[in-house]
């Protein structure tokens, strides 16, 4: 039988990976925000040459760099998913994942410190170690 605070890791675990997913929406519309912005400055008539195309390097290394940071969100919710699952399935190690995820999110204030306060209630709760090491 499932132990009953192992709902205080598995829900916000899957409550971070509805936020991540929401994060990883908005992308997109950062990146177009940005190259309007940048398109307007480098089109501007006031922009020098050597500024147009300093401009033109930042504005390809923002793109670059929010690529980057959709593919490092990406793999952390699917980290965040399968940890939330393998609670559900008493696997030792995602007892520890989730500890980890939920000190990384203590820094995430405030919804991601509450959810990580909550994760290690649950985690630390001595039905739910035992329920993991099984």
């Amino acid at each position: 039988m499932k132990p009953d605070k192992l709902a205080w890791v598995t829900i916000p675990l899957l409550v971070n990976v509805v936020l991540s997913i929401l994060g990883m929406l908005s992308l997109p519309f950062i990146g177009v925000f940005l190259n309007i912005v940048f398109g307007a400055a480098i089109n501007d008539s006031s922009t020098s040459a050597s500024d147009a195309q300093a401009l033109g390097l930042v504005k390809f290394f923002t793109g670059s760099t929010l690529w980057v940071i959709f593919f490092v969100s990406l793999a952390w919710t699917v980290f965040q998913f399968f940890t939330s699952r393998a609670m559900q399935q008493g696997k030792g190690w995602a007892r520890v994942a989730a500890i980890v995820i939920a000190i990384l999110g203590l820094l995430n204030f405030p919804i991601g410190t509450a959810l990580g306060v909550f994760i290690l209630v649950g985690a630390f709760d001595p039905a739910v170690q035992q329920y993991t090491s099984r």
